[in-house]
């Protein structure tokens, strides 16, 4: 794989495939995922989100991106065409990742 292939977080850690990003649902309230560098110790940390409406009980994908300074780094590596094909195919692949069935369960209202 060419270093043409994959992206880079600032940290230095090169990710060639979209399961190595740790995904983590921690801002319930947002209705947000984070999309987290697989380095343990990057000092970005998130480097993207995924958002999401509730929709009839069923959790339904929103938007997806990947912030700025992570998208800037790669355009600056890769240039921005092929970044942006590469950045794109990564937010599908971890979309298709999230549990949406679990989600809509954990975002059901216990109320009564």
């Amino acid at each position: 794989m060419s270093e043409e292939e994959y992206v880079q977080c600032p940290c230095g850690r090169i990710i060639k495939d979209p399961e190595e990003y740790k995904v983590v649902y921690l801002k319930h309230e947002m209705r947000e995922i984070d999309i987290l560098c697989p380095n343990d110790s990057c000092y970005l940390r998130e480097l993207g989100y995924i958002k999401f409406d509730i929709v009839n009980g069923k959790a339904k994908f929103k938007e997806a991106s990947f912030y700025p300074p992570f998208v800037t780094w790669n355009s600056g590596r890769l240039g921005a065409e092929k970044a942006t094909v590469i950045l794109k195919e990564h937010l599908k692949k971890i979309a298709k990742r999230v549990d949406w069935d679990r989600l809509a369960i954990t975002e059901s209202p216990s109320k009564t």
